[in-house]
């Protein structure tokens, strides 16, 4: 079965691609291929389309050494693709908090007083920081990275993972604190 690469995963590709040209100009085709997961072939594609579009300037240094260059058009638009990526970035922690802070003002108003976290690097810190910001007295978290080291008492769990959520067992809730899929995801009642 052939796979087919959406224009917004091509696009994503293609800034992988500059990102690492810019790293190292004198990389071979299957070196970045490797960098970024894709077929040489494919590789070979993104560096003629990214040629034509004057993003890069191919270079050949001898006979089986070749240069890319970023040009001032690819190095602007490496800078314009970062900048979105930033807003986007900003935009999921924001959202983030939002729905942390209404999950839990709700989860604390009903009684609640004991939550498991299950986040990951960066998203485990901002979610531990909302959580402090919150200053909710008496209540009590426990923060893992996976499901699998969930304690056998968790009740209310909270979700910040590109893991998939698990079945919860009897008197067990996950409330998904962000979807990575859609931007505009709301804790319900937001």
């Amino acid at each position: 079965m052939a796979t087919t690469i959406s224009n917004h995963q091509l696009a994503e590709k293609e800034f992988s691609l500059i990102q690492e040209i810019a790293k190292s100009p004198a990389r071979t085709q299957r070196d970045l291929s490797n960098s970024i997961g894709l077929s040489l072939g494919m590789t070979n594609l993104l560096i003629k389309r990214l040629a034509r579009k004057g993003l890069i300037k191919i270079q050949q240094l001898d006979w089986n050494r070749t240069q890319y260059l970023l040009t001032l058009k690819g190095a602007m638009e490496k800078a314009k693709k970062s900048y979105h990526y930033t807003l986007y970035t900003l935009r999921i922690f924001k959202q983030i908090q939002e729905n942390i802070a209404l999950a839990m003002r709700r989860e604390y108003q009903s009684g609640s007083r004991a939550f498991t976290v299950v986040a990951q690097d960066e998203i485990m810190e901002l979610v531990r920081d909302t959580l402090q910001d919150l200053r909710l007295e008496g209540a009590h978290f426990a923060f893992v990275s996976k499901f699998t080291e969930l304690p056998s008492d968790a009740r209310i769990v909270l979700t910040a993972t590109l893991e998939t959520t698990p079945a919860s067992k009897p008197g067990q809730r996950f409330l998904p604190l962000v979807d990575f899929e859609n931007l505009d995801f709301r804790v319900n009642g937001a």
